[in-house]
C-alpha cells in the first residue's frame, strides 16, 4: 500500500534511472565480452586476470555500481521514510498496528502490554533495520519460544500479540500471492539479463 502511493512520484525519475542502469549493464558486458572475443582472436585462451584487470572494464563497472546506487537509493530512502510514518502513526492510533496488522487482528504492545508510544515505536522501526540487514534472520527469532520476539521487538521492548479471533482465511492466499509474484518478478529479470547477456556476446562475436 505504501509503495503504491508513493509510486506516483517517483515513477518518472525511476523509469530514467533505471534505463541508465540497464545501459550501463550493456556497456559492461560488451567491454567484457568484447576483451574475451579479442584474447581468443589473438589465439591464446581467456586470460581471467588480465580481464579483470582491464581498465576499460573496471570504470564500466565502476560506472555500474554508481548507475545501481542512483536508481536505488532515492526511491528507497523515500521508501523508507513512508513505512517509517506509516507504521509509526498506526502503533500509536487505536488499532496498535498498521492497517495489515489490524485486519489480521494483530497489535504492537509493549512488555507491560500497553500501547507502546510514540518514542518506543520509533526505536521498533530503527531496531526493524537490523532484522532485514541480517537477512531476515532478525523476523525469524520470532520461532524462538517461549515469547516469540523478533530481533526488534527484542531491542525495543515490544511484542506482538493476536486477538482470540482466527486467522482471516485469506491470509494464507495473501502470502502465497506475494510468494508468486516475487517469484514472478525474479524469473521475468533473470530471463531479461539473460537475454542482455547473449545479445553482448552474439554483438562480440560478430
Amino acid at each position: 500500500m505504501v509503495a503504491a502511493l508513493i509510486a506516483p512520484f517517483l515513477w518518472t525519475r525511476t523509469a530514467r534511472e533505471l534505463r541508465a542502469l540497464e545501459q550501463g549493464f550493456i556497456d559492461l558486458l560488451d567491454r567484457f565480452y568484447g576483451a574475451l572475443a579479442a584474447q581468443l582472436d589473438a589465439g591464446g585462451a581467456p586470460n581471467v586476470f588480465a580481464l579483470l584487470s582491464d581498465t576499460s572494464i573496471e570504470r564500466a563497472i565502476a560506472a555500474l555500481e554508481t548507475s545501481l546506487l542512483r536508481a536505488i537509493g532515492v526511491p528507497t530512502l523515500v521508501f523508507a521514510i513512508a513505512m517509517l510514518g506509516w507504521h509509526v502513526a498506526g502503533e500509536c492510533s487505536r488499532w496498535q498496528g498498521s492497517p495489515g496488522k489490524h485486519a489480521l487482528g494483530l497489535r504492537v504492545v509493549d512488555r507491560a502490554g500497553a500501547a507502546p508510544g510514540i518514542a518506543r515505536s520509533v526505536a521498533r522501526q530503527f531496531a526493524g533495520l537490523l532484522s532485514w540487514l541480517t537477512l531476515n534472520i532478525g523476523h525469524a527469532m520470532a520461532a524462538i519460544a517461549p515469547h516469540h520476539l523478533t530481533l526488534h521487538d527484542r531491542l525495543s521492548g515490544t511484542r506482538v500479540v493476536r486477538d482470540d479471533a482466527p486467522l482471516p482465511a485469506w491470509a494464507r492466499g495473501w502470502i502465497v500471492l506475494q510468494a508468486g509474484i516475487a517469484a514472478a518478478f525474479t524469473f521475468l529479470v533473470a530471463g531479461h539479463l539473460a537475454s542482455l547477456a547473449q545479445a553482448a556476446v552474439e554483438r562480440a562475436l560478430g
